[in-house]
């Protein structure tokens, strides 16, 4: 019989568990001692280390507890009852693995984010908010075409506002709900275990997050199984609430609260971000809780927003909402995104794409929750996600990446509507990005008031000149196709200031690396 994959057994109660897999235990309901919750479970890790996660109950009677397995080696853990009793002690061994695991800080640059195994997280947001909702039929495609056309991040909502994750009483969890929405965290993770959850606990549902802050019991008892249930999963992290506003302190107590909950109730390091409105800066600065930012703007198609935020704190900046397919929209869709997607990364930031306007439960006639190239092939998208495929291309042929990177637009201009560009910390290397639109005058964005020039913008259709001031004077400069995804020739670079021709009309990535 073939072992199983490391896929196969990323969530399993075997005695041997892949590296940055789910180790899970469950005691029967016709056992004599099966505990009431809590159930509290210790795991003593291979380097000494203790972690304690406490039970949750599922809709077939059964008592489970997870640990995420982050450590090679043995692990042993003892499960007691809410009296304290023992019920059960053993151990497994965690073996090296394929699995990414969860993503974390990167240890070299608190700017940058990597997955568990070391490997550099290159990120692609979608919003998908409704995705875990029980309503929504099209989810399994949702999640495959979001992999395939090169998303790793998935932004959804625990519970739409209108919603509950109560049974008909509300006193009690609808634990068959709630099984809805692990078969759809677990489908993804074995299918595609790259591909991150980012769980919204709150969502738009300001109101629930005060109720919080306030005490309420539901609104403890969701947020608390939701952690236990949901938080040792390899692919989930989490955010506190959406769309909220820096001045209400009943909802920044609330945020507060559950920050410091999650803090203590999830040991598995699971990272933190809350998000707040557009054009606004995000909400809970200075907390050490909060992992990375999460901010709303709109037309940074010259990174300033990123730019400005970094500026604010030594931690990742997410560019969660611009403009969408639906709403805001760019007459020009693929062009516009690529031109955000490359612009995020080289301020230093992380992008997202929002194409169908996923906030609104689907129906009869419309579809909000659908696979990516399904939509595009119905006309309901115009293909604005296209060319994440070959930016991941260009990233992994060069070997790069950006952690310790600097956005630096004086190397080419200091006109980031026009060119873009970032140089690597050791000064070797630099990355621009030819934008080469065909309007860019008079843009003044200023809120929704203002004048942004990337919503008609299409790629010129003319060469261009761009002069860059590069940090050394010998090296290579390589052109990549950014639509094509094909290199196109290289040039000499003899001197610190170089002045290049595209090969093309059109947008281009220029590559110079030093000699």
């Amino acid at each position: 019989m073939n072992e199983p994959t490391d896929r196969e057994s990323i969530l399993t109660s075997g005695t041997v568990i892949p590296v940055f897999g789910c180790h899970e235990i469950s005691f029967t309901a016709g056992r004599l001692d099966c505990p009431e919750l809590p159930l509290v479970v210790s795991y003593t890790l291979p380097s000494g280390a203790i972690k304690t996660t406490r039970g949750f109950a599922t809709s077939d009677g059964k008592m489970k507890a997870r640990a995420y397995v982050d450590e090679e080696g043995f692990w042993s853990w003892e499960a007691k009852n809410y009296e304290g009793r023992l019920l059960e002690a053993a151990s497994f061994k965690a073996v090296a693995s394929s699995l990414p695991g969860k993503i974390r800080i990167s240890p070299v640059d608190p700017r940058q984010f990597q997955y568990a195994n070391g490997n550099w997280y290159l990120q692609f947001g979608d919003n998908e908010y409704r995705l875990l909702d029980r309503k929504e039929a099209k989810w399994k495609s949702c999640i495959d075409q979001a992999a395939q056309a090169g998303f790793n991040r998935l932004r959804v909502w625990l519970c739409p506002p209108e919603d509950t994750l109560f049974d008909a009483g509300g006193s009690r969890l609808d634990l068959e709900l709630w099984e809805g929405i692990e078969e759809r965290l677990l489908f993804a993770l074995r299918r595609h275990p790259e591909l991150q959850f980012e769980i919204s606990l709150f969502g738009v549902d300001h109101n629930e997050l005060a109720r919080y802050g306030d005490g309420d019991p539901n609104a403890h008892l969701r947020m608390r199984y939701a952690i236990e249930r949901f938080g040792p999963l390899p692919n989930v992290h989490w955010n506190i609430a959406s769309d909220m506003p820096d001045s209400d302190s009943s909802l920044l107590q609330g945020a507060v609260a559950v920050a410091q909950a999650i803090s203590e109730s999830d040991p598995w390091n699971s990272l933190v971000t809350v998000t707040g409105q557009r054009f606004e800066p995000p909400p809970l600065g200075g907390q050490k809780s909060i992992a990375f930012r999460s901010i709303q703007s709109l037309g940074q198609v010259t990174g300033e927003a990123v730019i400005s935020a970094r500026a604010a704190e030594s931690k990742p900046i997410a560019l969660v909402e611009d403009r969408s397919e639906y709403a805001l929209k760019p007459r020009f869709p693929r062009y516009f995104f690529r031109r955000l997607f490359w612009s995020t990364l080289l301020s230093g930031g992380f992008p997202t794409y929002s194409g169908l306007d996923t906030s609104k439960s689907s129906d009869r006639g419309n579809a909000f929750i659908n696979g990516y190239y399904d939509a595009c092939n119905s006309g309901d998208l115009r293909f604005g996600a296209h060319d994440i495929l070959n930016i991941r291309k260009f990233f992994t042929e060069t070997g790069i990446r950006l952690e310790n990177w600097r956005p630096n637009d004086l190397l080419s201009g200091d006109n980031p509507l026009l060119v873009k560009s970032a140089v690597s910390g050791d000064e070797s290397n630099v990355i621009a990005y030819i934008a080469n639109p065909q309007f860019h005058e008079n843009h003044n964005p200023n809120g929704f008031a203002g004048s942004y020039s990337d919503e008609i913008a299409d790629a010129n259709e003319t060469f261009t000149t761009f002069t860059l001031e590069l940090p050394f004077s010998d090296g290579t400069a390589s052109w990549f196709n950014p639509v094509s995804g094909e290199w196109r020739g290289e040039a000499q670079i003899t001197r610190n200031s170089t002045t290049l021709l595209t090969p093309e009309p059109g947008d281009w990535i220029v590559w110079v690396k030093r000699a």
